[in-house]
């Protein structure tokens, strides 16, 4: 009997033994294939031997300290190759021994980097341990965090250091000096407590889904303006420089047929850089002591001109199109401190609400200075006549006895005569205005309200949606108006008319697309340019009229710049920064998806899968949404990176309800006076379909996420259904009375969400339908995020949300971005912000609540 106690007990130590072996080689991982480089040889600096000023000798470790590579950019695969000090290099793939370890020849000072990749599927906590004979570096993405500067002989330094990883990929790099024997180091990965090694997996290939570094980073083309032949593009750029906050901003000028680069400004201190409308010149700006001078540069004759100097309050200027004179704008603030004030209106609490602009010409040759305008109001200039002769300028006004309470005037200047007439007056709706090529009529872009009803289209709606850019021709002579887009869905960003080919270019929101068209006067037909991409940013017409250039990313594609030539149709890139940055990510599925409501109206949408799909497997959902007036454009990056939120696991399913612009006036008007009702039904209506008409995503497991008008809607939803796991608000409006009353354009923007509907006539939208005044039917956790100088959504309004369901018992975190604005514009306050929205939706939809507590640990206070 004892012998079958003693055998069982023996038999159950050695099943323990042997499940603690196996659980500690699940939670473990060494690293046995690496990218290594070959030798390269590397010598002290001269005088090593000799003390610094602090008594210090330059020794070996040294050498392996300096930074020799930029760690951060290097992405090798097998077989890659770099070049060093003219020696070309490559990157060869490197096995372990049986044991782990890494050999190298026993030659002493030779460096060696290695290179290995993995992948966590979640935030996870690691330890990374290191055995090595040789001194060594170890940096896991750019970051150092072991080091050992001594080379062992007989017994590997073992060293270890803790690792807190978010989901991703993830760059270990290992520099090594060797010594005269025993080149020889091995790097473990451990899991920590709770964890296991399934979490992640190695790798040799650079490949990855795109993450925050991969949208904030690199060089981003900004916008492009040609030069009067279209032979040269200014091109602007910018740059995040980690881990700073800062950014860096240049322009360089382009030649477009080569691609050479004539001349960057990369560091300069020059402003306002522009080409001037005639031959191959440059104007630029600089300040010297507050005070700003004017210059022009001649490329062929490689001369430098100063135009004007000394000039106070500068502001801004643009040519004439002949080339004669300019036309600049000073701006100075005219407000004083104060301890207390009476406000002169609603606007005057803005900071900026007692700034005035006017207008001065400046003649070029003999730099002349006129000022042209006076008074009490601002004066913006609206265009310069092409034979100069003749300036469009504006004022405007709040007026609180005629909705919709603003009021504008234009004017045209004779400039040689100062003579002065009126082309409107207190016009309600304000309209921008440029001059055809010949002077004699104007396009204006304005709502569909601009002059009255005679652009409106917007069936039984009894507002429209001012929002909803149109076009216009405004005859000077008889004062007749014709609308030009009264039956072209698209809305107005932008417009240019066209001296040569008589056309007027324009760039419009077509759904969810922003695109270029042009439109013929003649037969009155629009037709759509192939721009090659999905969202045109902004462009440039060429002064003689034959290309245009312009900046465009699509759905998975970051900007590029392009120049479409207008007789041949051609479309070229001219430079695409990122191409290099992005050249590594893997991106998801992207597909339309659209729904159609009982009423026969399509909602369109859009989907976005994770890189490695597997329709046979569930998955998490988020669901985004503005709700606001203008659609979510098929952008790249943005606010909210729907492609990185598909990286990160999810199916994404984004939809555009209705009352945004883009798709007709009938339907932006749906917009006034409704508040979210119409649109949250839709997006509930639309989730449902989606998710039977896609079985693999997880019913349970599905969040929403919306910012601003978006916010607000996510706040709404969560009253008028369960169906959420999880929701966000970014700059949610709660209380819609209060935002009309505090924000900086609360009243003014709900001209076009509440038309002539208030507070006190309104009761039924103001209270009824503000979430705050519902926040007893939420039961949805809710994160609320905000910036803590927000000026358009208040702070307020998350404040009051949160106490609200703080009180009813209701599960809800209130995160504040601390000297944020209504964007999260801080680089590194982007990052956290941006992690604390994945950390959320990880605890909700994933089960992991891992991330969240380490960034927000309960604390007792």
């Amino acid at each position: 009997m004892n012998k079958l106690i003693v055998s069982a007990l023996t038999l159950l130590i050695s099943v323990n033994l042997c499940f603690a072996s196996s659980k500690e080689e699940n939670q473990q991982k060494t690293i046995k294939n690496w990218l290594q480089t070959e030798a390269i040889e590397i010598h002290l600096p001269a005088f090593n031997t000799i003390e610094d000023f602090n008594g210090s000798t330059f020794e070996l470790k040294n050498l392996l300290q300096e930074n020799q590579l930029d760690l951060c950019k290097i992405t090798p695969k097998a077989n890659d190759q770099f070049s060093w000090n003219g020696k070309i290099l490559t990157w060869k793939e490197k096995r372990a021994n049986s044991k782990g370890f890494v050999s190298l020849p026993n030659k002493a000072n030779q460096l060696y980097y290695f290179v290995s990749y993995f992948n966590t599927n979640q935030w996870s906590k690691f330890d990374l341990k290191l055995n090595s004979f040789p001194m060594v570096e170890i940096y896991v993405d750019g970051v150092k965090k072991l080091s050992h500067y001594k080379h062992e002989d007989e017994e590997a330094k073992e060293l270890s250091e803790s690792l807190q990883l978010e989901q991703g990929h993830h760059k270990i790099v290992v520099k090594i000096l060797s010594g005269a024997k025993n080149n020889k180091f091995k790097l473990n990965l451990i899991a920590k407590k709770d964890w296991n090694s399934e979490l992640f997996d190695l790798s040799l290939s650079p490949k990855q889904f795109i993450d925050i570094n991969k949208v904030l980073d690199g060089t981003k083309v900004k916008s492009t303006a040609l030069s009067f032949d279209g032979k040269y593009a200014l091109i602007s750029y910018s740059r995040t420089l980690p881990p700073s906050d800062k950014t860096e901003n240049w322009k360089e000028i382009q030649e477009i047929a080569t691609g050479n680069i004539i001349r960057s400004f990369r560091g300069s201190q020059l402003s306002s850089i522009k080409w001037l409308p005639i031959g191959s010149k440059i104007s630029y700006t600089k300040s010297y002591n507050g005070k700003t001078s004017i210059f022009a540069f001649d490329f062929q004759k490689q001369e430098e001109q100063q135009i004007s100097a000394n000039i106070s309050d500068f502001s801004g200027y643009n040519w004439a199109p002949n080339g004669q004179f300019i036309i600049y704008s000073t701006n100075k603030d005219h407000s004083k401190e104060w301890k207390l004030r009476k406000f002169q209106g609603m606007e005057d609490r803005l900071p900026w609400y007692r700034n005035r602009s006017f207008l001065y010409k400046l003649d070029v040759e003999s730099g002349v200075k006129q000022r042209l305008t006076y008074g009490t109001l601002s004066t913006n200039l609206a265009d310069i006549s092409s034979d100069g002769k003749h300036i469009l300028f504006t004022t405007s006004r709040p007026d609180y006895s005629d909705y919709p309470y603003f009021k504008q005037n234009l004017y045209q200047m004779n400039v040689q005569t100062f003579a002065v007439d009126t082309l409107w007056k207190d016009k309600l709706v304000a309209g921008y205005a440029q001059y055809s090529p010949d002077g004699k009529q104007l396009l204006v872009q304005g709502g569909p309200s601009c002059f009255g009803k005679i652009g409106e289209n917007i069936g039984n709606h009894p507002i429209a949606n001012n929002y909803d850019g149109q076009l216009y021709i405004y005859d000077l002579a008889s004062k007749n108006v014709e609308p030009l887009t009264y039956n072209f869905d698209p809305a107005i960003s932008n417009a240019v008319w066209n001296k040569k080919d008589q056309k007027i270019y324009i760039k419009a929101q077509d759904k969810d697309y922003e695109c270029l068209f042009a439109y013929n006067l003649a037969s009155k037909e629009f037709s759509k340019l192939n721009t090659k991409s999905d969202v045109v940013r902004n462009f440039d017409l060429s002064d003689n009229g034959e290309t245009i250039s312009y900046v465009a990313c699509s759905i998975s594609s970051p900007n590029k710049a392009f120049v479409y030539e207008l007789n041949s149709k051609k479309v070229n890139i001219i430079s695409n920064p990122e191409k290099e940055h992005l050249v590594n990510v893997q991106f998801g599925k992207t597909e339309d998806w659209n729904f159609t409501k009982e009423d026969g109206t399509t909602i369109i949408g859009r989907a976005y899968y994770p890189p490695n799909f597997d329709a046979n497997k569930k998955y998490p959902m988020i669901v985004n949404y503005y709700g606001g007036t203008s659609p979510v454009e098929r952008s790249f990056g943005g606010r909210y990176p729907l492609n990185m939120y598909a990286a990160m696991g999810y199916v994404v399913y984004l939809l555009q309800p209705s009352g945004a612009t883009g798709f007709g006036q009938e339907f932006s008007a749906r917009h006034q006076n409704n508040w979210g009702i119409t649109t949250a039904d839709e997006i509930i209506e639309g989730t449902k379909k989606f998710m039977k008409a896609h079985p693999f995503v997880d019913a349970d497991k599905v969040g929403c996420i919306g910012a601003s008008y978006g916010g607000f809607t996510t706040q709404l939803l969560q009253t008028r259904t369960d169906i959420f796991a999880a929701a966000i608000s970014h700059a949610g409006i709660s209380d819609i009375t209060s935002y009309w009353g505090e924000g900086y354009w609360g009243y003014s923007y709900s001209m076009n969400a509440t038309g002539k509907s208030f507070p006190w006539n309104r009761k039924d939208i103001y209270v009824d339908q503000s979430p705050l005044f519902n926040a007893d039917k939420i039961t949805t956790p809710m994160l609320l995020l905000h910036g803590s100088v927000d000026t358009n959504v208040p702070l307020g309004e998350s404040i009051q949300m949160y106490q609200a369901l703080k009180l009813l018992g209701k599960d809800v975190d209130f995160v504040q971005v601390n000297g944020q604005n209504h964007l999260i514009q801080n680089y590194t306050k982007r990052i956290l912000w941006n992690n604390t929205i994945f950390a959320y939706f990880a605890k909700y939809l994933k089960d992991q609540p891992q991330w969240w507590n380490n960034l927000y640990p309960d604390k007792n206070l």
